[in-house]
């Protein structure tokens, strides 16, 4: 109740700081201004009022505005990720509808959820790995955007195992631009946390640039005993000899290390004889770390007017290493089940080392032209991706160790690590083609038809069923968006998804089969540019069958299940009246649940951390004249409902409200920000991804965060 109150107290303050704001005078800087606010794309300046018009996303693949694009997609801006003082990418994807972020504490457990389903993160508009988050940016100070596609995208992009079935996230990167670039930023706060950034880049010629991006973090963790360590090194370069000629190369290495947390049990979640921030393993395990490294080139060419070439080429490697301490319920109940007090559990030690080294190649042509009074913009293309895997896993099952969770001296000897005994060795290799046409007519009917075709390949070298087939698929998509009036437009769309799955051990021999998806969405879009008010509202359905799921009786195997269906609704706004003023709201219902399953128990059971309702709030203010220009403040709700942790849904968390607020203050070339997390320290528990178990893990309390940037 207390939480509760003090948010509403929060919300009447944000609605207390718009009416001042609408009142505000633009200034005539302001009406001249052609970048920031949280709205991406390209900024056209109309009439008397500023406005930050949506135009396009790199996920679109061509040149046509967001508004007549029949799809739900959101971009979170370099903006709005600078206001929030956003860090990792977890943080950034709660400001969007139907997302569900997987915690840097997962990263190679889990992806991130969009509308009931994992999906993929993309960077630069090619895929890495395929299964889990390993190729998470692990920091957003070399992010420029990150764009949000949900449903199934499968006709434009894929990678070795196919095609995203349930939505992407696509990362882009900062890159040399032709433009002189001196940055740096030193941050620290609670759990010990530091961190210091550069971004340098300058044009050495008419056509030659380049750009360096670097960033260390070492910072705890609310769970004691755990700390982690990021590193990020990105170098890039720019060739334009001509307005038609662009070349681009781009290197990026990250590395993240750090103790990992195998969750609480979700059974001593509001037990007061346990403390939940406590560290709940070995604390003299080996960190598990996790290493990326690409190598990207880009070439665009424009051949005449209205055609154009764009090939982009990849070579993704990945390295993790992981080691485990865990309790693993299906063999060893807590409790008195296994012979022990009722807070101790019968925990394991694992090893699980893993390498992905992956080449994508994707050549695209693009044309715009008109038949009569119909303007066309087709892109059509072909793509390869090869992506061998290797995996090993090593559990100390005849040796476990009891732990006690409500005794704070309860600790293990990790030691020796266990040896490795399970291998497996996989190659995916796709070929695609596929071709779309985005038609317009009359200026206000917007047609969008595309195929797909793929060949996907799967070679299992060590392990599994030693499967080696290649399966064909078909995945078209259809929509269309009709114009109502200026700004706004109606949209309907339909699309299939398929992939392989990448990691996948069935049970008793079982060959994969690829994963399918089918989506139905219809909405309204609007770009209000008198008002400032942006935004897409959205209704959906999405099919998917054989989706690999742990296998409840065994471990480390899968069992592809009969299907599951999730249907919603979803709101995403953005109000910038003046540039004065910034309000973020989303809002997302997803009903996502089992509808056929091999165990007839689990039918209608709701999808493993899904919640029904879930939404945020987030406003800006920004002082542009005066004694305190230069001051703004912000503050924001997220909000979440009862979520269930596994399936069969045995256990779940309560829903939660968290306040966070933040303010920053620009003098000349220097910038201060703060941001506080969970304002109220309000007490949670998010589901967390470990072993298809139910555990969890406490939302982090109340923790504060200085930034100091300079620009020179």
């Amino acid at each position: 109740m207390k939480t509760l109150m003090t948010s509403a107290l929060l919300a009447g303050t944000l609605s207390c700081i718009a009416p001042p704001v609408l009142a505000q005078d633009q200034t005539p800087e302001e009406e001249e201004r052609k970048d920031g606010g949280w709205t991406p794309g390209d900024i056209t300046v109309t009439g008397d009022r500023t406005t930050y018009a949506v135009d396009q996303a790199g996920v679109t693949r061509t040149p046509i505005p967001l508004l007549q694009i029949p799809q739900s997609i959101q971009v979170i801006t370099d903006d709005l990720i600078e206001d929030q003082e956003l860090v990792t990418l977890d943080e950034a994807l709660r400001n969007v509808s139907g997302v569900v972020p997987s915690l840097p504490s997962e990263l190679v457990l889990a992806n991130p959820i969009i509308r009931g389903f994992e999906g993929e993160i993309f960077t630069d508009g090619l895929i890495g790995y395929g299964d889990t988050a390993v190729i998470d940016p692990g920091s957003l100070w070399n992010v420029e955007r990150v764009e949000v596609a949900k449903g199934p995208t499968s006709t434009l992009f894929g990678g070795g195992t196919g095609s995203p079935v349930g939505g992407l996230i696509n990362v882009v990167s900062k890159t040399a631009n032709g433009q002189d670039v001196a940055k740096a930023r030193v941050r620290g706060g609670s759990f010990d946390t530091y961190s210091a950034a550069i971004d340098l880049g300058t044009a050495l010629t008419d056509a030659l640039s380049v750009r360096v991006i670097s960033e260390y973090q070492d910072a705890g963790d609310a769970i004691d005993e755990v700390e982690i360590e990021r590193i990020l090194v990105s170098p890039s370069v720019r060739w334009a000899p001509t307005s038609d000629t662009e070349v681009i190369g781009r290197f990026t290495y990250t590395e993240v290390d750090q103790l990992e947390y195998a969750g609480l049990p979700a059974e001593f979640q509001n037990d007061n004889r346990v403390d939940p921030y406590r560290f709940s393993g070995a604390t003299n395990a080996p960190n598990t770390n996790v290493q990326n490294l690409t190598a990207q080139l880009e070439w665009t060419q424009v051949l005449n007017e209205g055609l154009s070439f764009h090939l982009r080429g990849r070579r993704y490697e990945n390295d993790f290493d992981e080691f485990a301490s865990s309790p693993f319920f299906a063999f060893f109940p807590c409790g008195e089940a296994s012979g022990l007090n009722e807070t101790s559990c019968l925990q394991i030690r694992g090893r699980l080392p893993a390498s992905v080294d992956e080449w994508t190649v994707d050549g695209s042509l693009t044309a715009e032209f008109a038949t009569g009074a119909i303007e066309h913009v087709v892109l059509g293309g072909v793509q390869w991706d090869q992506a061998d895997y290797e995996a090993a896993t090593g559990f100390d099952f005849a040796n476990p160790v009891a732990f006690d969770y409500a005794d704070p001296g309860s600790d293990f000897d990790f030691f020796p690590i266990p040896e490795l005994n399970t291998f497996l060795g996989n190659r995916y290799e796709t070929f695609a083609i596929y071709a779309q046409d985005q038609i317009t007519i009359a200026d206000s009917v917007h047609v969008l038809a595309s195929l797909r075709y793929s060949a996907l390949g799967i070679e299992e070298v060590v392990g599994g069923a030693g499967a080696h087939e290649t399966y064909h698929e078909w995945d078209p998509r259809f929509g269309i968006t009709i114009d109502v009036t200026e700004g706004v437009s109606l949209f309907a769309g339909y699309a299939t998804g398929s992939r392989l799955s990448l990691f996948f051990v069935g049970t008793d021999g079982e060959e994969p089969v690829p994963e399918r998806s089918e989506s139905f969405e219809a909405g309204v879009k609007f770009e209000l540019k008198e008002v400032g008010l942006s935004g897409t509202l959205a209704a959906y359905r999405i099919d998917r069958t054989n989706v690999p799921l742990t296998d409840p009786t065994t471990f480390i195997t899968s069992i592809q299940v009969g299907a599951q269906r999730s249907e919603g609704f979803e709101a995403d706004l953005i109000f910038e009246p003046t540039r004065a003023f910034s309000l973020l709201a989303s809002y997302a219902f997803t009903d996502a649940r089992v509808t056929e399953d091999v165990d007839p128990n689990i039918v209608g059971d709701r999808l493993p951390r899904v919640p029904d309702h879930s939404g945020r709030i987030a406003a800006r203010y920004r002082v542009l004249a005066g004694a305190l220009e230069g001051l703004e403040l912000g503050a924001g709700l997220t909000g979440v409902s009862e979520t269930v942790i596994t399936l069969p849904n045995n256990a779940e968390v309560d829903g939660y409200i968290v306040a966070d607020a933040q303010a920053s203050y620009t003098i000349g070339r220097a910038r201060i920000g703060l941001r506080i997390d969970n304002l109220f320290n309000a007490d949670y528990f998010i589901p967390y991804q470990y072993f298809a178990q139910d555990v969890v893990r406490p939302g982090n309390p109340r923790s504060a965060f200085v930034t100091l940037g300079f620009e020179i």
